[in-house]
């Protein structure tokens, strides 16, 4: 029962809270990318928030690793937990950072309103944190930047 409890609390409000609440600096930690560009950063932000003018959100935050698992185990976890919750996988990239950093991205399509929404998550494995860098928007907004989104993912660096 405590890895589902960890779970949810690694998942809760990753869909769409993303689009309407701020997420806090994760403890002093920074996290970087070459932003695409089509987006901006916000100007209050204390880590990664990005936005284009058409509103496709970036963000990033961190939680704990618990159970302490590898990347493997994160991605299945996430497939497995939207899965369930009606969202359908679109797309898989796993990767590594130009600094080293083995990554993995998985692209969602869910249904908003009266439109398809991408929610795209990018998962790394930092010891004992879990880096989440969550992307949202409408279907064609989304697509229109998936390339260039991708592309920057690579430069994704972590710094205490």
């Amino acid at each position: 029962m405590r890895a589902s409890e960890t779970l949810r609390r690694l998942l809760v409000g990753a869909a769409l809270a993303l689009c309407a609440a701020p997420l806090a600096a994760c403890g002093g930690t920074e996290h970087r990318l070459d932003a695409p560009p089509a987006f901006r950063a916000y100007a209050e932000a204390d880590d990664l928030r990005l936005i284009t003018a058409d509103g496709v959100r970036v963000a990033a935050r961190e939680v704990d690793n618990e159970p302490v698992a590898d990347l493997d185990f994160w991605v299945d976890a996430m497939k497995r937990h939207l899965d369930k919750r009606g969202y359908a996988l679109s797309a898989e990239d796993c990767f590594t950072t130009e600094a080293g950093q083995k990554g993995c991205t998985l692209d969602f399509v869910l249904p908003h309103g009266a439109e398809d929404w991408v929610m795209s998550e990018t998962i790394f494995v930092y010891g004992d944190r879990v880096v989440l860098i969550e992307a949202a928007g409408p279907f064609p907004r989304f697509q229109a930047i998936a390339e260039s989104y991708k592309k920057a993912l690579r430069s994704f660096t972590r710094e205490d």
